[in-house]
């Protein structure tokens, strides 16, 4: 099945003058732009793109990576501020939409801000919101202590550093812990140290027992 929004591999079904058509099952077929293909693509070949909808709500594939899919968090900078909202740079073609609805502050242009990437279920667009918390944190934060995820550092206080693990929770990395700064939109990779049992998740940048192994390293020699 093919996923608005989500990058998807497609057969070259037909060549045209302005690009390709491929197979986007339930989707129908989708143009992909003349300026997104090469010679070595023919009818028959399977290509990876992104599929989105350009300004006439068609649906259309790019080779170009977007900083985030659908169900994704990204740092993104606004490009201008229009009567509907703020457009973001997608790292696409089209930039993407926060509507003022979805916006906790008022954007300013050529700031940053954490942005969740979904599919809005009235409009069926994909849209950004500041409101991050309308979809993080919604499961059980079913970790195991020392496990690995991935993160992005969204904010900061005093004592810690906010950041959205995996694209599902929240967690903290406590400053007295972290010996090196830190900055919002930053990616890492990010170890459990303890899910409480109110659900938050505290963090650490060490993997379990690396300052046990360094200490047993330093006796050995």
């Amino acid at each position: 099945m093919t996923e608005l929004g989500k990058t998807n591999h497609l057969k070259v079904v037909k060549k045209v003058d302005f690009g390709l058509y491929l197979d986007g099952d339930n989707l129908g077929e989708i143009l992909l732009p003349k300026r997104y293909t090469n010679a070595e693509m023919n009818v028959g070949d399977v290509v990876k793109v992104f599929i989105y909808l350009d300004g006439e709500e068609r649906y259309t594939a790019t080779t170009d990576t977007p900083k985030a899919e659908v169900d994704q968090i990204a740092y993104l900078k606004v490009k201008s501020i229009e009567k509907i909202g703020a457009f973001l740079d997608w790292g696409i073609m089209k930039d993407i939409l926060v509507p003022f609805s979805e916006q906790k502050i008022s954007m300013e242009l050529n700031k940053y801000y954490p942005v969740f990437i979904y599919i809005d279920k009235i409009t069926e667009r994909i849209t950004g919101t500041m409101k991050l918390e309308k979809f993080i944190h919604k499961t059980p934060p079913l970790y195991q202590n020392g496990e690995e995820v991935s993160g992005m550092i969204i904010s900061s206080t005093d004592l810690a550093y906010k950041a959205v693990i995996q694209n599902l929770h929240f967690g903290l990395l406590y400053k007295n812990e972290v010996f090196k700064p830190l900055m919002p939109g930053q990616k890492l990779i990010l170890y459990v140290k303890k899910v409480r049992d109110d659900g938050k998740i505290d963090l650490t940048l060490e993997a379990p027992g690396y300052q046990k192994i360094d200490s047993l390293s330093l006796i050995h020699i």
